[in-house]
């Protein structure tokens, strides 16, 4: 029976090992670690493996899923990436995207580094682990007056991104940042520091097959800054393709992963329109992540994972533009403080006040211990829109928040 091989099969990568089996392919796991990542441990899903290996020693590894012969070795998630391509080299030279740029797929500052060779526009940043370096850097960039944006080089969900504005102490970000172990459980042994962009943010979703690119969905992020952190979700809306922002989206992502060495499969490209045009954010070689895939589907009828099976399983070398089915909105919904949740009781009521309603993710109920909303990952959780009467949409994305709204934490 053919298999497919995907490393650390978390967060949206879930969904990879089910679809593949409905074509009558079996999947087999390597986690990078003994055990996942705290955050990302609920998704792990063993009995979905035909096998589940812990990776030591990468040829030694190869040479076990060798035996297989692999259809493909795919990321399940971020801290996959690497590693797969690895795998896939030494397995089936060629499936995957060119290995020696495999840390600008990964890496926040080799990102940045690779489209400065590449000659595309990317935002002026250094990564350290010397705050006198930085402050150096700042001078000579004419940036010493201006706000800065200070993140760990791997991580995701927002996870201690933070902004300092004039007169701030950037210092003190920086100095939590280092040494600290983020969401992945990476250790930050340099600091990302950038300067701030400001515009609106999208997510750009593609698929390529031996260096051609496709377009699987654009997101229309709404973030917002609350003292010191950066990216607080509001919302994630899918943008229509026909809107022209989408051209000049798919134009520039193009050259992100022209520049990043992407070939094959899914990318997760975060990008920033600014008065000077598209900026780079981020690039994950991997699945758009959490529930993107589900989210997708309901607003395009397809999704990456639908993508990858055609691609891998099909053999097929077609890329093409999604097309929108329906609006598509997640409202995400945060807490001003810690303590205990109340008035939450209209949380149990959301399908019959929604006329839009998919699904809610709400982990926290009436009662509830929450935490301060920082990042996504202290998120209260999210309400998922979709309907084909954009009125309607925005009706309902009211009705939540005047829900969250007149939710209490004491």
């Amino acid at each position: 029976m053919a298999s497919i091989v995907v490393v650390d099969p978390y967060s949206a990568g879930k969904g990879i090992a089910p679809a593949f089996a409905e074509r009558g392919v079996e999947a087999i796991a390597v986690l990078t670690t003994p055990e996942p990542p705290a955050g990302l441990a609920r998704s792990w899903i063993p009995e979905n493996y035909r096998e589940v290996h812990v990776l030591t020693d990468l040829d030694e590894l190869a040479a076990k899923l060798a035996v297989h012969d692999p259809i493909a070795v795919v990321p399940g998630t971020e801290t996959g990436v690497e590693t797969a391509e690895a795998l896939s080299e030494l397995i089936a030279p060629g499936r995957s995207n060119v290995l020696s740029l495999s840390s600008a797929r990964r890496d926040k500052w080799q990102m940045a580094v690779a489209l400065r060779s590449a000659g595309v526009p990317h935002l002026r940043q250094i990564s350290s682990d010397n705050a006198g370096e930085v402050a150096a850097w700042l001078r000579r960039e004419g940036l010493s007056e201006s706000p800065i944006v200070l993140k760990p080089q791997e991580s995701g969900g927002t996870d201690d991104v933070f902004v300092a504005q004039l007169g701030d102490d950037w210092r003190a970000k920086f100095d939590r940042i280092l040494g600290s172990v983020n969401k992945l459980g990476l250790r930050n042994d340099r600091v990302l520091v950038q300067e701030l962009a400001l515009g609106t943010e999208y997510e750009v979703d593609t698929y390529s097959i031996d260096g051609r690119h496709g377009l699987a969905a654009v997101w229309r992020y709404a973030k917002e800054c609350r003292g010191d952190r950066l990216g607080i979700y509001l919302s994630n809306t899918l943008v229509p393709a026909d809107e022209p922002v989408v051209d000049v989206l798919f134009e520039y992502v193009c050259q992100v992963l022209d520049a990043t060495g992407v070939r094959n499969g899914p990318a997760h490209v975060e990008v920033m329109i600014t008065p000077d045009g598209p900026r780079l954010i981020e690039i994950g070689a991997r699945l758009a992540g959490a529930e993107q895939q589900e989210l997708t589907m309901i607003g395009a009828q397809e999704s990456q994972i639908t993508r990858m099976v055609r691609h891998r399983v099909d053999d097929s070398s077609d890329v093409w533009r999604y097309t929108q089915h329906q609006h598509v909105k997640s409202v995400y919904l945060s807490s001003p403080a810690a303590g205990e949740l109340g008035n939450a009781v209209r949380f149990d009521s959301l399908e019959s006040l929604l006329p839009s309603f998919q699904r809610a993710v709400l982990p926290y109920r009436e009662g509830s211990r929450v935490p301060r909303t920082i990042d996504l990952w202290t998120s209260l959780g999210y309400v998922v829109l979709a309907t084909t009467d954009i009125s309607l949409l925005e009706r309902d994305e009211a009705m939540v928040r005047e829900i969250e709204a007149g939710l209490i934490v004491v």
